[in-house]
């Protein structure tokens, strides 16, 4: 479902960018949920998945275009764990250097 959300968002920023002016070729999105990531691309269908197939034709047909691509994102590269979980000093370290934040 946060896959879905994030690709309206690029939808939405993408236009906004272009009344500026401002063209993007390609919108990365990265996800670490692998499950997402194929549903998002295969056209599988399971008992449990039925009630979310809506959301990820939506996305297909946007992968399709070639206007935003999704990549998997390995736990050692999500800056969003600092975010999101109880991480140790290292890991919050790097994902701020991932982020390039200093801290001094």
């Amino acid at each position: 479902m946060a896959l879905t959300e994030a690709v309206k968002e690029a939808i939405w920023l993408r236009g906004l960018l272009k009344e500026l002016s401002m063209e993007l070729n390609r919108v990365t999105i990265n996800c670490d949920n692998q499950g997402a990531i194929h549903l998002s691309r295969n056209h599988v269908f399971h008992e449990r998945t039925k009630h979310i197939n809506v959301r990820y034709h939506f996305i297909r047909e946007v992968l399709e275009a070639k206007t935003i691509e999704v990549l998997k994102v390995g736990t050692e590269h999500n800056v969003a764990d600092a975010l999101t979980k109880v991480v140790s000093g290292h890991k919050l370290q790097h994902c701020l250097e991932l982020l390039s934040v200093d801290i001094g």
